[in-house]
């Protein structure tokens, strides 16, 4: 079968997906990763399709580069766009949201939405009708789509494709349009997701239902206790950690005369944030001295604050995660879910760094361009990621605001010493390992086409 992947045209929206685009290519089918041409901002790639094509996989380029709708200020409306609090409280009295629910409603607001909007603003863009354009060509039999692109649904909607997204993220949007749903008509509000989609739906003539939104299905790779509840059709698979091919480094080879730890922040953020808030400076003080190893994927600008390295540590810009964890002890990270799923597969124990501040991003328009309210110093997953890890007894959260280098270094000292943070960290890839393989995946993927292809529109 024909099977079209489309994403969001960044790396970190794209890796994850590439280890079902290779199980379904390795089965025989013909697969095609279709995305705009990304653009130079920080938040799209502007040579997204050199990570499609090293990972031995079709791409196809639709449309001409163009600003982002909204962090461009590209559309005419995209003042109406931005994220602000006003909005964001009158939806959180309206849904009666709790604070237990407010991180979720935070990130499927402030960053989710934000994001969605760029590609699909009330003017439709260029690029993403071509992407449509590209289905009603090529008849996909099946198309799979990222859930913070949900062109994919329009684009499989025209050509009668069967469709469902896949999750990069935990699954925010499908709890906010279930949150909708059940409000009551009193509330007064619609589903701010439904609304952003619509403009490009209409224009192809699709409804906007449950199925445009939320996909026939949903593959979702995450544990259970990571996703947010919803009654969602749910097609567990197992996250495979891919992040691009590399020569492995001679020093990989052998296992370590000490304790090897870790450290990653990430490399999504460090490429438009200055700076890491002190917290590199912190938790490097924090491992000076002791009898481990350090190897720190950090850049120039994550340590910048920091003064000279402590000679137990080594950086490297970046080294694949899948290849520097098998030899590691711990990791210290920022709490993404790449990196709790690499350190999930290795069995690695985890320190998780989080904070206790709200995630909020807000925005004004100025006459010098968009001023960006981002004061939050943490991931925005790093509070799901270290109550996961807590709850598994696999690791233990860091708090950079509130705890001092000596307490984050007993801390490292507790995990590296106690038995009890290894065999959490083995349950926790116990559960990784019970879900089926991406590979396991395709049989139900053709079933699944089978049963919900629409032949009929597909003749239109």
């Amino acid at each position: 079968m024909r099977v079209m992947i489309t994403v969001f045209p960044a790396r970190a929206h794209f890796l994850p997906l590439v280890p079902y685009a290779w199980a379904l290519q390795s089965a025989g089918h013909d697969v095609c990763v279709v995305a705009p041409p990304g653009y130079p901002t920080g938040v799209a790639d502007p040579d997204f399709h050199e990570a499609v094509t090293a990972a031995g996989l079709k791409s196809v380029t639709c449309g001409q580069p163009q600003p982002l709708a909204v962090h461009d200020r590209d559309d005419p409306g995209f003042a109406a766009m931005l994220p602000t609090a006003l909005e964001s409280e009158r939806y959180v009295r309206a849904l009666g949201i709790s604070e237990e629910e407010r991180p979720t409603w935070d990130v499927f607001y402030h960053f989710a939405l934000l994001a969605i909007r760029d590609y699909h603003p009330p003017q439709p863009r260029q690029d993403v009708d071509q992407v449509i354009e590209f289905a009603r060509v090529w008849q996909p039999d099946l198309v799979l789509w990222d859930a913070w692109f949900p062109s994919g649904a329009v684009a499989a909607r025209v050509t009668g494709a069967a469709h469902a997204r896949v999750l990069v993220a935990p699954d925010y949007t499908g709890w906010a349009t279930e949150r909708f749903a059940a409000a009551e008509p009193a509330a007064g509000v619609t589903n701010p997701l439904a609304e952003t989609l619509r403009p490009l739906a209409e224009r192809h003539g699709v409804e906007v239902d449950d199925e445009t939104l939320l996909g026939q299905w949903t593959v979702n790779p995450f544990p259970a206790p990571m996703n947010p509840p919803t009654g969602l059709t749910n097609v567990p698979v197992r996250y495979v950690p891919y992040t691009g091919a590399s020569v492995m480094p001679a020093w990989l080879y052998a296992p370590p005369s000490r304790p090897r730890v870790a450290l990653s922040l990430g490399v999504s953020a460090r490429a438009f944030l200055k700076g890491d808030w002190g917290r590199t400076a912190k938790l490097l003080e924090a491992v000076a001295g002791l009898d481990i190893e350090v190897i720190a994927t950090l850049n120039d600008n994550q340590l910048a604050e920091s003064g000279p390295l402590p000679d137990n540590v080594h950086t490297l810009d970046y080294v694949p995660l899948d290849q520097l964890l098998p030899t590691c002890s711990a990791i210290i990270h920022h709490g993404s879910t790449g990196t709790f799923a690499a350190a999930s597969a290795a069995g690695v124990p985890q320190l998780v760094c989080d904070t206790d501040e709200p995630l909020l991003l807000f925005a004004e328009d100025t006459p010098a361009g968009i001023e960006w309210d981002f004061t939050c110093q943490k991931q925005l997953t790093a509070t799901l990621t270290s109550r996961v890890v807590t709850e598994y007894g696999a690791g233990v959260r860091i708090d950079h605001q509130r705890q001092s280098a000596e307490q984050i270094r007993e801390e490292l000292r507790r995990v590296l010493a106690e038995p009890a943070f290894r065999e959490g960290a083995e349950r926790i890839r116990d559960d990784r390992d019970s879900a089926p393989s991406p590979v396991e995946l395709v049989p139900l993927l053709v079933e699944l086409t089978k049963r919900h292809r629409r032949y009929e529109e597909a003749a239109r």
